[in-house]
């Protein structure tokens, strides 16, 4: 049986459990000033994703005025393998949509074999690559996915 669970927006209250998960998913630091910051940014949406009252999952993207960017998406590690990634990808892809996004694009480690196959099972593509783009000079491949117009 499933477990149940919740989508909803970040608060600031989850802050410190979004930074904890994001820290142990080796996802670039930001400051809890940043996030607080993207709180209140108009271009920027993220949503977590709940079992019982614990955040085990984030995700987050930043608004252009026709396409969407996925600017990080991650699961705490002990939930994971559960389909929490795909339903947080849904979820931003369905909130882009909403939005009037025609496109929803990211990056991905190329090494990231697992990220990779999550998003391709939900519909992106692999349409490039960005050289030495992770601070440690991995590259990063480009995923996308067309929603059409107003998704």
């Amino acid at each position: 049986m499933a477990e149940p669970f919740v989508l909803r927006s970040l608060m600031e209250a989850d802050l410190a459990a979004v930074a904890a998960i994001e820290e142990a998913s080796d996802l670039p630091s930001r400051s809890l000033e940043a996030r607080r910051t993207e709180l209140d940014d108009e271009r920027t949406r993220a949503v977590v994703l709940e079992v019982g009252s614990e955040v085990v999952g984030v995700g987050s993207l930043w608004l252009a005025p026709d396409d969407a960017h996925i600017t990080s998406l991650a699961v705490a590690e002990e939930p994971r393998r559960r389909g929490h990634g795909r339903r947080l990808v849904t979820a931003l892809v369905a909130l882009a949509g909403s939005l009037g996004a025609e496109a929803v694009t990211l990056e991905v480690r190329a090494s990231n074999g697992a990220a990779r196959a999550l998003y391709a099972g939900c519909g992106f593509e692999e349409v490039g690559e960005r050289r030495r783009y992770y601070a440690d000079g991995e590259d990063a491949v480009i995923m996308t996915l067309a929603l059409g117009v107003g998704g």
